[in-house]
């Protein structure tokens, strides 16, 4: 099963796209409309949040993607 896991990593690591800090700052301050979704756990929340994020818990992501992000053509930062 680990190495399941591990391959779902390499993949997710080789097709999503990272994306600086900084330029996601920029791009909010630039008035971009940009969905933030903080997939930490709620204590790990609770120590400091961007301002403009939701929680969905990476747990959660699945069942709740559509509801809390409607917009398919969204554009979305998970941090």
């Amino acid at each position: 099963m680990a190495d399941i896991g591990r391959k779902m990593v390499e993949i997710a690591q080789t097709t999503v796209a990272s994306t600086p800090a900084k330029e996601v700052h920029d791009r909010i301050t630039a008035g971009e409309s940009l969905v933030i979704l903080d997939v930490r756990e709620p204590d790990e929340w609770a120590n400091g949040v961007i301002e403009s994020a939701t929680l969905l818990s990476r747990g959660r992501i699945e069942g709740r993607l559509e509801e809390v992000v409607p917009d398919k053509d969204a554009a979305i930062v998970i941090h």
